[in-house]
């Protein structure tokens, strides 16, 4: 791969990573925000905003340590794995996890089924997850292809 194509899909890796951490930070009931309410009220209700928001810092220092020169095949690495628990997270959370029926206040909602089907259903009804995990799926991409030809 030539400098300038390998420059580019750097330059969309970082953009899509920091497009998937303001997402997270900016969402309005799971994002950075509520979990500034959860520490006013003093207790943590739901735990997506605080896995959201160190997920999202962790993009914005891996978009900053790229920036400054340390790209390579660490740096990459933990993006994909960041990206991964986004990704799977937002499955197993659907699923398995019940919507977080094991964290105390909040209430299971059995879906059954196929958990892939689900979370496509849950993604066409929710047109920022949708925009989001499309986000998450081409920045892996990129990433897994950076880890390839520059790590």
């Amino acid at each position: 791969m030539d400098d300038a194509t390998l420059a580019r899909l750097r330059l969309l890796a970082g953009g899509l990573a920091l497009f998937t951490a303001v997402v997270h930070l900016l969402h309005p009931s799971q994002g950075g925000v509520a979990l500034l309410v959860y520490a006013n009220a003093g207790y943590l209700g739901d735990p997506r905003p605080l896995v959201f928001t160190l997920g999202a810092f962790a993009l914005i220092s891996g978009v900053l340590l790229g920036y400054n020169g340390f790209a390579g095949r660490g740096l990459y690495l933990g993006g994909i794995l960041v990206t991964l628990c986004f990704l799977v997270g937002f499955v197993v959370w659907h699923t398995a996890l019940d919507h977080g029926a094991f964290w105390p206040h909040l209430e299971p909602n059995v879906h059954g089924g196929n958990p892939l089907i689900v979370a496509v259903e849950h993604l066409l009804g929710d047109p920022l997850a949708l925009v989001s995990k499309l986000a998450e799926l081409v920045l892996l991409v990129c990433l897994v292809v950076l880890v390839r030809v520059d790590g």
